[in-house]
């Protein structure tokens, strides 16, 4: 009992951390944040920090952190992206070390 009892304990830790600092990804971290207006918590604006990292590391930041508000907030992962990880690099809006992504959690 004791054992399952701190594997509980364990897990709930580990599920607090997460989303509180940077996606790591081969090496690289990328702080992603879903951004929403209150009205409407499925249209959603996700700037994505450390550009200069790769874009494979902030667009897989960027989805994750996409995904998780949707389930959160919908229940499910499906999104429609306006501007997602599928899209070329030359058509993404960086700024700086800021590359922007956007979309929609689908109903």
């Amino acid at each position: 009992m004791r054992g399952l009892t701190a594997t509980f304990l364990i897990s709930a830790l580990a599920l607090s951390a997460c989303g509180k600092g940077a996606f790591e990804y081969a090496g690289s971290n990328h702080r992603a944040k879903v951004k929403t207006a209150r009205a409407d918590r499925a249209v959603m604006v996700i700037p994505t920090k450390n550009v200069s990292d790769g874009l494979d590391g902030a667009r897989a930041a960027a989805e994750f952190e996409a995904t998780r508000h949707c389930i959160h907030y919908f229940g499910t992962s499906d999104i429609v992206w306006t501007v997602g990880p599928e899209t070329p690099d030359d058509q993404l809006p960086i700024d700086g070390e800021t590359v922007t992504f956007s979309g929609e959690c689908a109903a």
